[in-house]
């Protein structure tokens, strides 16, 4: 399949390297950056092959990349406020595409990106990358399957610091217009996983925010507890204003039978499952995970789960192959949007708001706090 990349900035890193992973299944035909130095930066960071890289065309306009390569697969990393936009112009190509988190900014867009896909028969995935990352789906089939009993709460904590240099650098970082605060930008792909793990759809929520240590427009506190259909509860609790040397992203489900701590701490996975009696079961999960990951795709596999990119990849290219739904599938992508514009709804109004939610958007946000001072 033609491969393009839209949008050449920090993340495009590991999209590129995943799709090198799977150079037998696409070929890099393109990159589109409106700043032609960033795609051959991106090029020099991944090591890209002299023999793919004389195939690959740098364009600034991605309108015209799609009508000169017709592209098979694009992938979009570009800010948050312009998915709808360039996703929509994908589909209309005829690609399948994979569109960094969030999938859009409202539910609208949202749900015209999926009925758009829908009748052009073309998949959309949304980079959720947590549902990729090693041991995670065995942990959801065992939840699901009553292994670990019955559920009864998770807990998310997302302490994914930022200097204030971060949101300096473009002008469109923690806006309303163009990309949200902590919750819709830092914590919203432990949302989309808590949800999934929990395996219910949520209810209602209750949320709070706050700006405590940021020159910007959006929130960098969000709090939150979350009701689940299946009766369960989660808390949420999500914060850029912690050391950015020591980016964490932390979750934990209690069941009836047992209990489960995972995460990551400064890019390195933290892992603790125990049962009623308190007996380890985490070194039984990681076996089984090494040869089940070994049986179906030897050393190489293993070696492919330092980026989870590379398994959203490999499982979006098989659903395009068997006509399936991607894992972190559009639909997916729309309910964890729909999500966290429900806690900044709840937040705002100062009550409890019940899913599903309409015709709240970001834009809905942009008198909560006062301008700040510089």
């Amino acid at each position: 399949m033609k491969y393009a990349l839209i949008g050449c900035g920090k993340v495009a890193v590991k999209h590129l390297r995943a799709a090198l992973d799977q150079r037998r299944e696409l070929e890099i035909a393109a990159l589109v950056d409106t700043r032609p130095e960033a795609a051959d930066s991106l090029i020099r960071s991944c090591k890209i092959p002299a023999a793919v890289r004389a195939k690959i065309r740098i364009y600034t306009d991605y309108q015209a990349m799609l009508d000169e390569i017709r592209p098979d697969l694009v992938a979009i990393t570009t800010p948050s406020g312009s998915h709808f936009a360039v996703a929509g112009a994908a589909i209309a190509a005829g690609a399948h595409v994979l569109v960094e988190k969030p999938l859009t900014l409202s539910l609208a867009q949202a749900d015209e990106l999926l009925a758009q896909a829908a009748s052009r028969g073309v998949r959309i995935a949304v980079g959720h990358i947590y549902r990729f990352f090693p041991i995670v789906q065995a942990i959801q089939a065992d939840l699901q399957a009553g292994r670990l009993g019955r559920i009864l709460q998770g807990e998310v904590i997302v302490r994914w610091g930022h200097a204030q240099s971060y949101y300096d650098q473009a002008a469109w970082r923690g806006t309303w217009a163009e990309d949200g605060g902590v919750l819709m930008n830092q914590s919203i792909h432990a949302l989309d996983l808590m949800t999934w793990l929990l395996g219910s759809p949520v209810s209602r929520v209750s949320g709070w925010i706050g700006r405590q240590s940021h020159r910007m427009e959006a929130e960098d506190i969000g709090l939150a507890i979350l009701e689940l259909e299946n009766g369960c509860c989660c808390q949420v609790s999500g914060t850029t204003s912690t050391d950015p040397q020591r980016q964490e992203a932390r979750f934990t489900i209690i069941g009836s039978e047992g209990e489960i701590r995972c995460g990551i701490l400064r890019g390195k996975p933290v892992l603790e499952i125990r049962d009623r009696q308190g007996h380890n079961l985490t070194r039984g999960y990681v076996a089984r995970f090494l040869r089940e990951t070994l049986r179906q795709g030897g050393l190489s596999a293993l070696l492919r789960m330092k980026n989870p990119h590379s398994g959203l990849y490999g499982d979006l290219i098989r659903a395009i192959r068997e006509t399936r739904a991607p894992l972190a599938d559009g639909r997916s992508g729309r309910d964890a949007v729909e999500l966290v514009l429900a806690i900044y709804q709840s937040a705002k109004l100062g009550h409890p708001v019940r899913l599903p939610i309409e015709s709240f958007t970001l834009q809905d946000m942009r008198d909560y706090f006062p301008p700040f001072s510089s």
